[in-house]
């Protein structure tokens, strides 16, 4: 009888043990694969925003080449893009505010990182290669760390920069003859697209310095968009850039590049909130990488052999930069 009874609960223990197993193991499965969607969810929007703002120089290269001016192409775009964002915030309730700090971020923001960054971009695509410009467009983490460091919001550690000087050779290799940058001749207007990554850094610092807080993200891209829409506005006009399109394709791409920058904002913001500012910063890889393959799918730029290296040494030095520092150990028992 005895027997039969401690046989009994060790039966009723294992038992207990066995399901004890198949909860873990089931939490467990549940963890990895919660981890695993999340991943892929980030690696998706990563790869939609280099997919969708790595378009925007190429289109903008092709309408130019049917007449449009640079700075007409940014505030029509704008424009759409600022109607597009203004839909969606009603939608969500989450509608732009207007006190005097929203105005003086959404301004400055949307004047110097959409304005002014396009101009500069849009102007050198005049006759730079497309595929430079991806190129050039991660040295706007670098310099917004210069930046920061500068304005005493981080700290310009050995590691930063190095990361710098490393990405900033990268560029010049990419300028060098023989690597993206097909002829000498065109030095001048690579150098005005340089300026382009130099607005993004200043936008971002001025998204910290201004922000007001509390404002929504849909709020923030939606003003930002309507900063940039009328003060490129007010800026073409009296440079004669504000022209209607020549003809319906002009059209269909002016309406393909509003509507795909406000897709790129919505997303851009939405990962910014839920990954944080280090995983966002990656964009600026599959940028690069769908920007050169749009180049050679769009206009046949095969870029020489340098490029690869150029590539290497742009993103070796973005990868130092963006990483987060090493947290000190703190001394047992403090």
């Amino acid at each position: 009888m005895m027997r039969s009874e401690s046989g009994n609960a060790m039966g009723a223990d294992l038992r207990a043990l066995a399901r004890r197993i198949n909860r873990l193991t089931e939490l467990a499965c549940d963890l990895f694969l919660n981890v695993m969607i999340r991943s892929l969810q980030i690696f998706g929007a990563l790869l939609l925003l280099g997919a969708v703002w790595g378009l925007m120089p190429s289109l903008a290269k092709l309408m130019m080449a049917q007449g449009m001016r640079p700075l007409g192409i940014v505030a029509i775009a704008a424009s759409i893009s600022m109607v597009a964002l203004l839909l969606v915030a009603a939608w969500q309730h989450s509608l732009p505010r207007f006190t005097r700090a929203h105005l003086r971020h959404y301004l400055l923001g949307g004047f110097i990182g959409m304005a002014l960054a396009n101009l500069f971009a849009f102007t050198g695509l005049q006759r730079a290669p497309a595929g430079l410009f991806a190129l050039l467009v991660p040295l706007a983490g670098l310099f917004s760390v210069m930046l920061f460091a500068m304005a005493g919001l981080d700290r310009a550690t050995p590691r930063r920069i190095a990361g710098a000087l490393l990405g900033l050779g990268g560029v010049m290799l990419a300028m060098a003859p023989g690597a993206a940058l097909p002829d000498p001749a065109l030095l001048p207007w690579a150098a005005i697209m340089l300026l382009t990554p130099v607005c993004y850094a200043v936008a971002n610092l001025i998204s910290v310095k201004l922000a007001v807080p509390g404002s929504p993200p849909v709020a923030q891209a939606a003003g930002t968009v309507m900063g940039a829409a009328l003060t490129s506005v007010l800026l073409a006009i009296p440079m004669g850039h504000l022209t209607l399109p020549a003809n319906g394709t002009v059209a269909l791409l002016l309406l393909t590049h509003g509507l795909l920058n406000a897709l790129g904002y919505l997303t851009y913001f939405r990962l910014l909130v839920s990954a944080g500012g280090i995983v966002t910063s990656q964009t600026s890889l599959t940028l690069t990488l769908c920007g050169l393959l749009y180049g050679y799918l769009i206009f046949a730029e095969v870029p020489a052999w340098l490029t690869i290296p150029a590539v290497m040494l742009i993103f070796g030095g973005l990868l130092l930069v963006t990483l987060p520092p090493r947290r000190k150990l703190s001394p047992a028992g403090s």
